[in-house]
């Protein structure tokens, strides 16, 4: 009884071997890259591509011809599987929120991975490490992030379409030099905290990724801010004005913490906020009314993420509760120098008055105006559960007046 043939043999059909002998293909060449692990489709991928015998046997007994299957590892991580992400509200679609279930949604205190790994992925043997500084949750977190993000990117504007330009017609030009400066002074101020909250965004590890997504929301919103005050200091006839005073943004930069840096920005976004808030008493036009309005709702993102970030890091930190005072005597010594600045509190004089001639009732308003900040500073910091024993004396002298 004739031997039957191996199971190679059968595997090659005629063809393939009329192709190979048209190549010049010696005989066994083809079984000899079955046996190296080679697939037939391969083997015809190399014969429809007319590799002639000499190249194919070169080829196969070079170092790199054995062929290395798949072992799809890749496919056996112990992440969590079957995962079904599902929107909680229809009308917002599938929120970053909707995605934090199972172990996905496990934000832990301590983040120990310093790659750029995702969160729930597995890692690899080896990773780099890529500079992160600030690993825990407490720093940085506050659980309102998650859905201020998704309003954020709901609620973003276009200055050049949103705001009427059109609209817009000539002041007096006492007042007009005013409103210039006070929007020289909210672009350089916008300007700056974006640039400077974009310098410490790669400092924030990859475990906090919604934190990092809303603080992008942020620095994006105080990019167009900058563009909209520029816009109208230079659409009706007027122009940039002073530089605004440095003192502040100076103290911000000085931050040797994430916790400092934002401590002293609290206070500069709380009394913006209230700025903005209360913009029909310093709008000329619709414009103005409209500009300030979408501001202060983008401000108040800012100002929610302020407040339950250093509510959130009390409570986990209670003892690092005195030194934040030390960080808020820094941030309210530099706003009440500022505003005591010829450029920031006489062109809001003017303004509050309804010209230089009646700058001193402007300078009336403002005070009260200043008591109101205050006021309104006080209350966000209660809120989060932080209570000044040392209020800066100014700001005290204003409550109490």
């Amino acid at each position: 009884m004739s031997e039957a043939p191996t199971k190679q043999e059968t595997e090659i059909p005629q063809d393939a071997r009329d192709k190979a002998r048209e190549l010049g293909w010696e005989d066994g060449l083809m079984e000899s890259a079955l046996a190296k692990g080679f697939s037939l489709q391969e083997i015809w991928q190399a014969l429809r591509a007319n590799v002639d015998g000499a190249t194919a046997r070169q080829f196969l007994q070079s170092e790199g011809a054995s062929f290395v299957r798949p072992d799809f590892n890749w496919t056996k991580v112990p992440t969590e599987w079957g995962i079904r992400a599902r929107p909680a509200d229809p009308e917002l679609g599938l929120t970053i929120g909707d995605l934090n279930i199972g172990t996905y949604g496990d934000i832990p205190d301590v983040w120990h991975n310093r790659s750029e790994i995702a969160r729930g992925s597995y890692p690899a043997a080896a990773n780099e490490d890529m500079g992160y500084t600030i690993f825990d949750k407490a720093t940085v977190w506050a659980d309102c992030v998650v859905p201020l993000y998704e309003i954020a990117i709901r609620d973003r504007w276009v200055s050049a379409t949103d705001l009427p330009w059109a609209s817009l017609e000539h002041l007096p030009d006492d007042m007009e030099r005013a409103v210039c400066q006070v929007m020289t002074e909210l672009s350089d101020r916008a300007y700056f905290q974006g640039a400077l909250l974009s310098g410490w965004l790669p400092e924030i590890s990859y475990g906090y990724l919604e934190l990092k997504l809303f603080l992008s929301t942020v620095i994006y919103d105080l990019s167009r801010h900058c563009e909209a005050f520029r816009k109208r200091a230079l659409s009706n006839g007027g122009g940039l004005g002073l530089q605004a005073p440095t003192d502040y943004n100076r103290a911000a930069r000085e931050a040797r913490s994430y916790a400092e840096l934002i401590d002293v920005l609290f206070v500069q976004d709380s009394v913006l906020l209230t700025f903005f808030k209360n913009g029909d008493l310093f709008a000329q036009n619709q414009l103005e009314r409209d500009m300030y309005a979408l501001c202060a709702r983008d401000r108040q993102r800012i100002m929610d993420y302020q407040i339950e970030r250093l509510k959130h890091y009390l409570f986990k930190l209670p003892e690092r509760r005195e030194e934040q005072n030390l960080y808020f005597v820094r941030g309210e010594h530099r706003m009440v120098k500022d505003w005591a600045d010829p450029v920031v509190a006489e062109p809001l004089a003017v303004i509050l008055g309804g010209g230089k001639d009646k700058i001193e009732a402007g300078r009336a308003k403002l005070q009260e105006f200043r008591k109101l900040q205050v006021h309104e500073y006080v209350d966000n910091l209660a809120k989060a559960t932080f209570f000044r024993d040392s209020l800066n004396p100014r700001m005290k002298d204003l409550l109490e007046s």
